[in-house]
């Protein structure tokens, strides 16, 4: 019997959509709960695919949130989970760290968030034994690589393990937890289930290294389709990977070639031709140009 996870990291769980176009008060009511409507995509994905665990590769929530309007919304799609017999197995990234709702919050029983010292959690998926390995932020800053510290792989089992971290450094992102692709792929882990660098990149080599990105942009900087990966154990241990759409609202900059126009209604003709063109090429439900 296959054992199946989606894997999913940086949600940011009701972190406004900050782009300068939502003081529009229309577009923010329409997409201000994007973050949301991603999660539960996500668990109705779960859902649909009957998988046997969701893993959160850290970053779950945005810092120091106080909602309990958050609280109870993430504590009702846990219980979905729950009750559908699917595990949920969560570490803590550098926003998890900052927030209260991460002390205060209580969660179902079949949701195993990993503490500040490496544990793992052994399952059993029918042929095979399953190990999933995790660590989480004691703190918001980590400027040592986190890797040492990690269980060694379980001889016999598939091995997967949680890590939110820069890798050797991205645009954008301050250096947390850093490592190396390739001390990854040495690590004897089959898949490794990353977090914190918002772009998907699939890191291909000898074992599996994927950073799913985040599954929800939140301004123009964060622009495209979002997704989380669908990850199958077959019964003779090889992995499958597939990419599953998540965003509800995808921002895009689009460029326009006005050179030869010379009229005014000819300008906005071309304008709204393609803005059409790439409103049809959009897969997700909303496009913010």
């Amino acid at each position: 019997m296959a054992f199946r996870f989606v894997h999913t990291a940086d949600i940011h769980l009701d972190s406004p959509l900050r782009s300068l176009s939502l003081r529009n008060p229309e577009l923010a009511e329409l997409i201000g709960d994007a973050t949301r409507q991603a999660l539960v995509r996500i668990v109705d994905l779960c859902l649909e695919e009957r998988v046997d665990a969701l893993i959160i590769a850290g970053d779950l929530y945005d810092g120091d949130q106080t909602s309990m309007k958050t609280a109870r919304f993430l504590a009702t799609q846990m219980q979905r989970l729950h009750e559908a017999n699917i595990n949920v197995f969560k570490i803590r990234g550098n926003h998890d760290a900052l927030s209260r709702i991460t002390q205060e919050l209580v969660l179902p029983p079949s949701v195993k968030v990993f503490s500040g010292r490496a544990e793992s959690v052994e399952l059993n998926a029918g042929n095979h034994t399953v190990v999933i390995h995790g660590l989480s932020f004691a703190k918001p800053q980590a400027p040592e690589s986190l890797l040492p510290k990690y269980k060694p792989a379980v001889s016999g089992a598939i091995n997967i393990g949680i890590m939110h971290t820069s890798l050797a450094g991205a645009p954008g992102h301050d250096l947390y937890a850093p490592c190396s692709v390739g001390e990854l792929h040495a690590s004897g882990f089959h898949y490794w289930a990353l977090g914190h660098i918002h772009q998907r990149t699939h890191h291909a080599g000898e074992r599996t290294v994927i950073m799913p990105g985040m599954p929800q942009g939140r301004d123009i900087n964060e622009a495209g389709e979002k997704s989380v990966t669908l990850v199958t154990v077959q019964d003779d241990g090889s992995l499958t990977i597939e990419e599953r759409l998540t965003s509800i609202a995808q921002f895009s900059r689009i460029d326009v070639d006005v050179s030869g126009l010379t009229e005014w209604t000819d300008l906005a003709e071309h304008i709204s031709s393609t803005l059409e063109r790439e409103r049809t090429r959009t897969l997700s439900s909303h496009l913010v140009a």
